[in-house]
């Protein structure tokens, strides 16, 4: 009856209150916002200049205020068009909790962390480029001359020309890497290609140059912009540009033709380019003669291959049929690694000679060698190769997502596991790198990828085209439509005559903005279409007929469309898709009913505003991957229990990582190869095999959202209770988030989490509003002779990130008992930011073994810590200028240690610090000292 009672005290209250609630509420947010817009344009000024970036945590506040605001407009209308006492039920906890929401943010915009919004942009002179090995004088001639050209002042503009396959870009990437290693020239590359803009090459160029072009639409105006930045750079510049086609005026690209502080290579297969483009100096690269052509074949064809006997004569006569051109060469003697039997090498030899692609003599050269190559790889290999083609040209092809198209089109033969599949994906990928027709190659983020060279990539869209000879057009090869439609801004009308009955996959990709018309009640008649790829184009609608003849469709991938709210009707009858990718869909709202598509075997529909899953969605029994990341609007369904147990074939769940939307069977995820999602904290007790890829979000409320989730392998505990000895961690964790819990009879994480100490691959560590914590880890007591050496298996020696806040009971880090104690060597030997708040309990913060180890910490950030008295233990301090950091030593100087990386130190707000040294104020690493 009390507790009865209260409710309802506590919801009159509310309804009483709630439009003054929602005026306080309103001005708290203009606030907010104002500051936002202030923020906003510091942060853009600073971008402009090329020196700054954003704080990614400047970003992320950013996108949660804009959140909160869009989310008051929809609450204000309800609050002022409703019933004042259904209101007061349905609208109060609302207007409460966004006020919450809303003083955090405010709360977090005066930290420490927003003092400044942006970081330095790390100063880069150019980023080395992976090479092949050069072979030949003329080579060599190029990487002598080419520099030497630069260091004069009269040559500003330099063309490297020669047929395609001759190894221009192979010499335009060494003269990079030496010219970053041999100078101080800054050094861009830039990739051309035949479809090329000026609008797309001024992106590129004001990337590299960290400037910000995103609001400047005029062509004249962002030529000035990159001007102006060339102009205020001190360095040298080198601007290569890759595989130029058409020449086009220099000063669109703010490089005017008298340029001092600019040079410029650029490589083409027309000496024609290299004049109109006004070089002062061409080099022209050759084919390799005779022998340089046998050297590099035999070096091609590795030691395990012996040229015995006739075989010899054979292999010259095979490598005279390349012309002296390196990628031909190249690509033969790959194709011909360790084969041993004369006949096989008799037969290569004639079916070298009966290829004849290509029209001119050119073509005729590069393409009946390359065809070769591909006409002797298996039916499996051809086709995943030709599926290469499908990406657009000069594309870093991740080795994931191309597998992930090769599992789903069934192209390779039919495994138990994706696991399993994707081994035969990466071996056949293997194979096409080892015979040369792919070029193994890692993005801008690291991740491994594969590259065709341009020429190479020409020769599969010939060959699907059935632009090849008869016996390369024959059924068993695809036909192909692929389309880049470029930076376009006319809207493109899908030509109808260009869908033909043989197509086996079609690929659009754009970056137009006008997007691509599909004229009304149209309906291709393709029924051997597998694959059909439109990425990152604008689509207004799908006509209800478009998909009613592709009865063999396998991959339907829309990635990146906008426009589009909802999918045609027709897609609940393609029963053979294997694979519906929707993600980043930015306007779509509905998906058909799904329930016929029993070979579905992925799902995406992440970043898109879908309100509910599909209907028939869980008899969807083949799934094996599922993605429903950032579906804000689905976020708020509750999904019943049992829901994802159905699926025995999933190994991949991604859920929205905040809301109602989670995982209620623990059981799932010991069957999960990766998870990103929500689970309670009551079926964290139930998980045996943690993923191999997991970011979990774990609390029993699920109704707020707070923080974020930056890493892969993290925890994050929100409003749990932990209590002794709750669970094992997962051992590969790199991140581990505790906020709002409550600590039942435990003063160390040791003592919630069992195997705490042993988390050697720990890199960062938040504990938030957390009651009852303190100490992070208890210590044994040990002796000298016990201290081991450095090791990966040393307690917190790779955690970089350490961060405390508003822990009322924590006394220190560590707890050695009555009796004395060591410190593990290599305990927080990494920690590089440091930050503790709130924690009013602490009187000391290090102890004299501790700072020994602290030789990476870079920053350490102490503020409203009102019990804390020392820095140190035992009457350390900060103390005594010298050495290169701050010296902290004993009154009795028996001792000093120093910090020698230590940038930034703020002390605020502590009332009861002693013995804080003036002379820490002048140290030379230290860049900044705050202290109030």
């Amino acid at each position: 009856m009390e507790a009865l009672g209260n409710l309802a005290f506590d919801r009159g209250r509310k309804c009483y209150h709630l439009r003054d609630n929602l005026r306080s509420l309103e001005t708290k947010l203009q606030r907010l916002s104002n500051r936002k817009i202030d923020f906003e344009s510091k942060v853009k000024v600073a971008e402009r200049s090329g020196t700054k970036k954003r704080k990614r945590e400047v970003e992320n506040w950013f996108e949660e205020v804009a959140k909160i605001e869009n989310e008051f407009v929809a609450l204000k209308t309800r609050v002022e068009q409703g019933n004042l006492l259904k209101n007061a039920f349905s609208s109060g906890d609302g207007v409460e909790k966004m006020d919450e929401i809303v003083e955090q943010l405010m709360v977090q915009s005066d930290s420490d962390h927003f003092a400044e919004l942006c970081l330095e942009a790390s100063e880069s002179r150019g980023e080395p480029r992976v090479t092949t090995e050069l072979f030949g004088k003329m080579f060599c001639k190029g990487l002598e001359t080419i520099p030497a050209w630069l260091d004069t002042n009269e040559i500003l503009r330099i063309g490297i020309w020669g047929m395609g396959g001759v190894g221009k870009t192979t010499l335009a990437e060494h003269i990079h890497n030496h010219l970053l290693e041999n100078t101080q020239f800054k050094v861009y590359w830039i990739s051309v290609s035949q479809d090329f803009s000026i609008e797309k090459l001024q992106g590129d160029i004001a990337k590299r140059l960290r400037l910000d072009l995103s609001n400047v639409d005029d062509e004249g105006a962002r030529a000035r912009r990159l001007r102006d930045a060339f102009e205020k750079m001190e360095e040298m510049v080198v601007l290569i540009l890759d595989d130029v086609w058409e020449d086009f005026g220099l000063d669109r690209l703010g490089i005017p033709l008298d340029a001092r502080n600019c040079r410029l290579i650029l490589t083409t297969r027309s000496k024609e380019v290299c004049n109109r483009m006004q070089c002062h100096s061409n080099f022209e690269l050759k084919t390799l003669d005779t022998e340089e052509a046998w050297g590099l074949f035999e070096r091609t064809l590795g030691s395990e291959t012996s040229l015995d006997g006739g075989l010899k004569d054979i292999a010259k006569s095979i490598m005279e049929r390349c012309d002296g051109l390196p990628l031909g060469i190249v690509t033969v003697a790959g194709s011909m690694r360790g084969l041993r039997d004369i006949y096989e090498w008799r037969n290569a030899l004639e079916d070298l000679k009966a290829c004849s692609i290509g029209h001119d003599k050119m073509e005729k050269k590069v393409f009946r060698i390359l065809e070769w190559s591909f006409n002797r790889l298996n039916k499996c290999e051809k086709n995943c190769f030709l599926y290469c083609c499908l990406y657009p040209e000069d594309s870093d092809i991740k080795r994931e997502k191309l597998i992930d198209l090769l599992i789903w089109a069934e192209l390779m033969s039919k495994r138990d596991s994706r696991s399993k599949a994707f081994d035969e994906g990466q071996t056949i990928l293997n194979k096409l790198i080892r015979v040369c027709l792919l070029e193994e190659t890692k993005d801008s983020k690291g991740d491994d990828c594969v590259k065709m060279h341009d020429l190479v990539r020409d020769m599969a869209l010939r060959i699907t085209n059935g632009n090849s000879t008869p016996e390369s057009s024959r059924d068993d090869v695809p036909r192909f439509l692929v389309k880049s439609l470029g930076w376009r801004r006319s809207k493109v009308i899908l030509e109808q005559e260009e869908w033909t009955q043989d197509l086996r996959a079609v690929s659009f990709c754009s970056k137009n903005f006008k997007g691509i018309e599909i004229p009304p009640a149209w309906s291709p008649n393709c029924p051997k279409l597998s694959t059909l790829l439109l990425s990152r184009v604008f689509l207004k609608e799908i006509p209800d007929s478009f998909f009613q003849h592709m009865c063999a469709l396998k991959v339907l991938n829309l990635q990146g469309c906008k426009g589009i709210t909802e999918l045609p009707n027709c897609v609940s009858d393609m029963v053979n898709l294997t694979a519906l990718i929707l993600g980043h869909c930015a306007d779509l709202m509905s998906v058909p009913p799904l329930g016929k598509l029993k070979q579905l075997r992925e799902l995406n529909l992440s970043k898109t505003k879908i309100q509910d899953l599909p209907q028939g969605w869980e008899s969807l029994v083949n799934l094996e991957r599922l993605n429903l990341d950032e579906c804000r609007t689905l976020s708020l369904k509750i999904l019943p229990k049992g829901t994802f147990s159905q699926f025995h074939r999933l190994q991949l769940l991604i859920l929205p990582p905040f809301g109602k939307v989670q995982v209620n069977d623990p059981e799932v995820l010991n069957q999960l190869e990766g998870f990103i999602g929500c689970l309670s904290f009551t079926d964290f007790y139930k998980i045996t095999r943690w993923p191999k890829y997991y970011n979990v979000y774990i609390n029993d409320i699920l109704t707020k959202s707070r923080g974020y989730m930056y890493y892969q392998k993290q925890l994050y505990f929100h409003q749990c209770k932990l209590g002794r000895g709750s669970n094992y961690l997962p051992d590969d964790m790199k991140s581990l988030r505790i906020q709002d819990c409550e600590g039942m009879g435990i003063r160390c994480l040791s003592d919630a989490f069992r195997n705490f100490i042993n988390l050697s691959h720990l890199f960062a560590l938040y504990i938030v509003d957390s009651v009852g914590i303190e100490f992070l880890w208890q210590l044994s007591p040990a002796s000298p002779h016990d201290q081991l050496e450095v090791s990966s298996l040393s307690p917190l020696c790779h955690l970089e990130r350490l961060g405390l806040s508003r822990l009322p009971n924590l006394v220190g880090l560590f707890y050695g008992g009555s009796g004395p104690y060591l410190l593990p060597v290599g305990t927080f030997s990494s920690l590089k930011i440091m930050w503790i708040h709130e924690c009013h309990n602490m009187k000391q913060l290090f102890t004299v073994q501790l700072l020994q180890t602290l030789q990476n910490l870079g920053n350490l950030n102490v503020k409203d810590c009102e019990g804390l008295e020392e820095i140190a233990a035992d009457g350390y301090g900060v103390g005594q200028e010298g050495g290169e950091g701050i010296q902290l030593a004993s009154s009795e100087a028996t001792a000093t240690v120093i910090l020698p990386k230590l940038r930034r130190l703020t002390l605020n707000r502590l009332p009861q610090l002693k013995n804080i040294c003036k002379a820490a104020m002048i140290c030379n690493s230290i860049k900044e000292i705050v202290k109030r």
